[in-house]
């Protein structure tokens, strides 16, 4: 379990607002965390409660990071521990904005030694924490630092057109999914067969993952991407398989809603276009660098590629106004990269932050 740093040193970190409901009977898997990172999305944030008190294994500690404008997801956590006695710790943060900031967040404030992430749209099934927390366990562990699982409703889920399409142009090499390609990619999760046991693998999902406290005594999520974060996984999973080893738990289920109902603080066309390039291209850049000119080439050609497919959409019927701005948002990245390769040094690991209300208190 971590220790807070010295008191005299407290008045350096970042207060942030918020609050700690104790649980009466304390109960859950004793070493882990769960930190979930939300944005203007209350009703999930609800859900997500009840669907925990649901399970015969859940964490000891819930966290939601909330970077919403208003206090209707605070409101709505306030209201779901007033509707039933919860089994474990719930802390509310009010957070600056920003996915993978906001996990750092909560990574400074939560205390157990297993911290999962979650989407506040991913709702997990039973036996999922402990059976990841068995993957983690430190006597057990053999060079395992994070675990990923099996978002069931991704699995054997048809694949897009546009990936196929781009599949058989070789502008993306095979792989599996999960494992990381030379061109800043991996095969969608919809190939995934259901297994058991584990697999090891290069990338875990960040909306559905666990992590060993020790990864983070020198790492933290990487904040330049910023937003969406889109690739913000693909390259924490790269850092940590440079020194342990990442696996995903076939036993540890999932269901991830997704965008189909939940459609909070995504970007438009054009953000969401651009930060694809040079997000895609800062992974690249940072572990495949060294890789063939070939690879560099496919990499330039599949933006070019995508950039073409939503032109044609768009073509093909003009009132989808997103695939256009899409488009230029592609194309702009492009240019930037071109022009100013995005570098970012990561700054030295240190907790940053700390709950204003450091002891168990009711709301």
């Amino acid at each position: 379990m971590r220790t807070d740093t010295h008191a005299a040193d407290q008045k350096y970190l970042v207060v942030l607002e918020g609050w700690r409901l104790g649980a009466k009977n304390p109960a859950g898997v004793a070493d882990c965390s769960l930190i979930v990172p939300t944005y203007k999305r209350p009703r999930e944030a609800q859900e997500q409660i009840e669907n925990l008190c649901r399970l015969p294994d859940f964490p000891a500690e819930v966290l939601f990071i909330d970077s919403s404008p208003d206090d209707a997801t605070e409101e709505a956590l306030l209201a779901a521990s007033k509707q039933q006695e919860l089994p474990f710790h719930l802390i509310y943060v009010k957070s600056p904005k920003g996915l993978t900031l906001q996990r750092n967040v909560g990574v400074d404030i939560s205390t157990k030694d297993l911290l999962f992430f979650l989407d506040d749209d991913a709702f997990p099934r039973p036996g999922y924490f402990q059976v990841m927390r068995d993957a983690l366990a430190p006597a057990e562990s053999q060079g395992i630092a994070a675990a990923g699982a099996c978002i069931i409703n991704e699995i054997n889920k048809p694949i897009a057109g546009r990936w196929r399409f781009r599949r058989a142009l070789h502008l993306i090499p095979r792989s599996e999914p999960y494992r990381y390609n030379h061109v800043a990619s991996s095969a969608p999760s919809g190939l995934l067969k259901q297994f058991s046991g584990l697999r090891d693998v290069d990338i875990f999902q960040g909306g559905a993952c666990a992590i060993r406290r020790e990864v983070f005594e020198t790492e933290r999520f990487s904040e330049f991407f910023q937003g969406y974060a889109y690739g913000e996984d693909v390259e924490m999973s790269m850092r940590v398989r440079r020194r342990w080893r990442v696996v995903m738990c076939g036993d540890a289920h999932i269901f991830h809603r997704g965008t189909s109902s939940t459609v909070g603080g995504r970007p438009d066309g054009f953000i969401k276009g651009k930060m694809e390039v040079i997000n895609r291209h800062f992974i690249w850049n940072r572990y495949s660098s060294r890789s063939s000119f070939l690879n560099r080439v496919r990499l330039y050609l599949d933006f070019m590629l995508i950039l073409t497919m939503d032109l044609a959409w768009f073509c093909a019927k003009p009132t989808r106004l997103n695939s256009i701005r899409h488009a230029v948002g592609i194309a702009a990245g492009v240019f930037e990269t071109l022009i100013s390769p995005t570098k970012y040094q990561e700054p030295p690991v240190t907790r940053r932050y700390r709950l204003a209300v450091d002891s168990a208190a009711e709301k």
